[in-house]
């Protein structure tokens, strides 16, 4: 008896051993490629050249420690020697990689062993596609009865010439239109209109789904840009439809008719009147009412007192920057941007200090943040699309924009049935070969889950960018690639 309670015991035990390693591994994976797609996603994929080189069984060919000092800081493994560095650098152009000496030594694992895992899975998807291929038996067409198919083509279409040609010599003998032009255009009219239109309405209502505002807005001035939108697409299309059902009918109901003589009408002061003032009025309505809405979302006395967060922009990722305690971020310059000092903090400013630097963007629910942009290399553009947010980032010249988050990652999540949603940053400018790839995350949270996480954030520690400024050859190599 008592050995079976043991072996009960044992089971039971190693069951919930087996249970919560593999829970383990589980959230390992998951944060791994959480921290791949907010780091690496930019540049690199597992099995494609992007920027950087694909990543495909990267952890066979360099073992982990060394790819801890490559990932955390590459240039200085670089000028320490060290010949696998210096043979990885010269293999992609001397482009230099990003460093994050941000990151922990167990992200960085984490990384590694999303990488490893995604490498492992290529070949099964690789084998069980080329297992399709061979089960599909596809036979080419031979290609005489491609010839055959294109000679039946051009004589189907000469003789169509030839009978068209026919019909005109007899309808000209006879003095009779075999073909009347004007009645077949007249009717092709319509029935474009009626095409047209219901496949413009079909293409609102089916793909309309696909579009951002089919999700809520998530920020306060969001649901007044979404009604101004609304009552805009309200009443330009009813004028679309309008204008469009006239073109069309008018074009039919008039056609040619040679028993019909045309009316001579120059003009008509009263309708082109109405025609003029109407739609000034409703789009100076319209126009007052947008440019009211702009005024108030870019009051800056509401950034006075805002959040301050710093969105930088680069080919082709996005480092976010948060004011410490004061509210207030360090003085940037760009001669201080370097291999460690990718954003070019003043490291000689007290306001520096408390500043954080991550990659991704994280908001408090209900606080006025306000972003201030700045831009790298090229023109970038910073797209929020569910804050319904759009600015600039221009090389050189600062930009800005005001909004508050009202609705929590969580609660969005909720909302549309989506464990898996976030929100977004993209780049809507083409900025280059990755453009399509710089994006990061946004997180809508709570203030007290938010300040837990700020707290766990390691602050911008001055000897961290000072250990390694810009030198003469950097900035031209910096140059060169930007």
């Amino acid at each position: 008896m008592k050995i079976l309670i043991q072996l009960r015991q044992s089971i039971f035990l190693f069951s919930a051993l087996f249970l919560l390693s593999f829970n383990i591994q589980s959230q390992s994976a998951d944060e791994g490629a959480k921290l791949f797609k907010a780091n690496c996603g930019s540049c690199h994929a597992i099995d494609q050249k992007v920027v950087g080189p694909a990543l495909k069984g990267v952890h066979n060919k360099y073992d982990e420690a060394w790819l801890l000092k490559w990932i955390k800081n590459s240039q200085e493994l670089i000028k320490s020697g060290d010949s696998k560095a210096i043979k990885a650098f010269e293999e992609n152009n001397k482009i230099v990689m990003t460093s994050f000496t941000n990151l922990t030594d167990e992200q960085v694992k984490l990384i590694i062993a999303f990488v490893k895992s995604e490498s492992e899975k290529a070949p099964v998807a690789e084998v069980a596609a080329s297992a399709n291929v061979e089960n599909v038996e596809t036979e080419p067409l031979p290609s005489i009865i491609i010839w055959l198919l294109v000679i039946v083509s051009i004589l189907l279409i000469a003789v169509i010439i030839t009978m068209k040609k026919v019909m005109s010599i007899i309808g000209s003998a006879e003095d009779l239109a075999i073909f009347n032009w004007n009645e077949i255009n007249a009717t092709l009219l319509i029935i474009f209109l009626v095409v047209g239109l219901g496949a413009s309405f079909w293409e609102f209502f089916v793909h309309g789904a696909f579009t951002v505002l089919a999700t809520p807005a998530a920020s306060e001035h969001g649901t007044i840009y979404d009604s101004m939108f609304s009552i805009t697409l309200a009443l330009t299309g009813i004028v679309f439809v309008i204008t469009q059902i006239l073109l069309f009918w008018y074009s039919y109901r008039y056609k040619h008719d040679p028993k019909r003589k045309a009316l001579y009408y120059p003009d008509n002061h009263k309708l082109e009147l109405i025609w003029t003032v109407i739609p000034a009025l409703v789009l100076t309505v319209l126009v007052v009412r947008g440019l009211q809405t702009w005024s108030s979302i870019t009051d800056r006395k509401q950034a006075e007192s805002a959040q301050v967060i710093e969105v930088f922009g680069q080919q082709f990722s996005w480092i976010v920057r948060y004011a410490g305690a004061d509210n207030k971020l360090g003085p940037h310059d760009f001669r201080q941007i370097g291999v460690v000092n990718t954003v070019g903090v003043d490291p000689k400013s007290q306001t520096s200090k408390d500043d954080i630097i991550t990659s991704e963007l994280h908001l408090k629910l209900g606080q006025p943040v306000v972003l201030k942009f700045r831009s790298r290399d090229v023109i970038h553009s910073a797209y929020l699309p569910h804050f319904r947010v759009q600015m600039n980032v221009v090389p050189g010249l600062p930009t800005q924009f005001t909004f508050t988050p009202t609705v929590t990652t969580a609660s969005m999540r909720k909302t549309l049935n989506d464990p898996k949603f976030d929100y977004v940053i993209l780049c809507n400018k083409i900025c280059g070969a990755a453009h399509y790839r710089m994006t990061t995350t946004v997180i809508v949270e709570s203030p007290e889950e938010y300040n837990k996480w700020l707290g766990e954030q390691p602050k911008l520690v001055p000897a961290a960018t000072t250990s390694e400024k810009v030198q003469p050859g950097e900035t031209k190599l910096l140059t060169q690639k930007n």
